[in-house]
């Protein structure tokens, strides 16, 4: 028996060795996928993206018949005027120097019995006309594409 402690010794000296050898290969990359995004946070950054370029291309694409309108109300998810999510504080702050000032849906209301054509959104805080801007919910047609429809309103003609 203490002839082969020399063996015993050596055997698990390599044994060791190995399990040393390939936790240095493997651990770069398990902390490597710690670091990476999950593709749900992917997936959520892209759908961001997709929004603040939906709603931007929204605020400019005309001002309407009242272009002193100063209040944007801004829904997500919507189904019409009436539904729809507030969009995330990650959203509203890509928009910090917007010559408008950007509020959630639920910042605004729409207003029963306007007095006119062009108050029929108004910002809650203030009582100021505002537009409403509201985007579909995003339908993924494949890894490069979706599809999103967006609406604008501030009264009925």
């Amino acid at each position: 028996m203490v002839k082969d402690l020399p063996r015993i010794c050596l055997r698990y000296f390599w044994t060791a060795t190995a399990a040393l050898a390939l936790g240095v290969c493997f651990l770069p990359a398990a902390v490597l996928a710690q670091n990476q995004p999950s593709i749900s946070d992917s997936r959520t950054t892209q759908e961001e993206d997709i929004r603040e370029a939906a709603f931007l291309f929204l605020f400019e694409i005309g001002t309407g018949p009242d272009p002193d309108f100063s209040f944007y109300c801004l829904s997500v998810n919507s189904s019409g005027l009436t539904s729809g999510d507030d969009p995330s504080e990650t959203l509203l702050k890509r928009f910090p120097r917007m010559h408008r000032t950007i509020r959630k849906s639920s910042n605004c209301e729409i207003v029963k019995k306007p007095k006119d054509l062009f108050s029929a959104v108004r910002d809650k805080q203030t009582g100021k006309p505002a537009w409403m801007i509201s985007l579909t919910s995003i339908d993924w047609l494949g890894d490069k594409e979706v599809r999103v429809g967006g609406a604008r309103y501030c009264g009925g003609l």
